[in-house]
């Protein structure tokens, strides 16, 4: 349906359609569906196919840590490296949880 979020889009190309979805597309569909909201994951917002892809629609986010990482001076103050890597941990923790 369509709500007029703006979303990021990933498209998973499919190499041998017939075979249906990979596995490890079918994990991640899995996986982001039964994670509930936290502020460190990314929310899955739908997923549907189109032609030989699979297109996953996600949260869209400003920015990510390789973009956030190449813009930062070099090297990182301790401080901000802490405050990023906790919450790399703590997105991760509630993934495995």
């Amino acid at each position: 349906p369509q709500t007029g979020e703006l979303v990021a889009l990933k498209k998973v190309p499919l190499r041998r359609p017939e075979d249906g979805v990979p596995p490890q597309t079918l994990r991640e569909i899995k996986a982001l569906r039964e994670i509930e909201d936290h502020p460190h994951v990314i929310r899955l917002r739908a997923a549907f196919a189109q032609g030989p892809t699979v297109v996953l629609a996600l949260e869209l986010l400003v920015g990510d840590l390789g973009g956030l990482l190449r813009a930062a001076p070099a090297p990182l103050p301790p401080p901000r490296v802490r405050a990023l890597l906790a919450m790399t941990l703590r997105g991760l923790g509630h993934v495995h949880r």
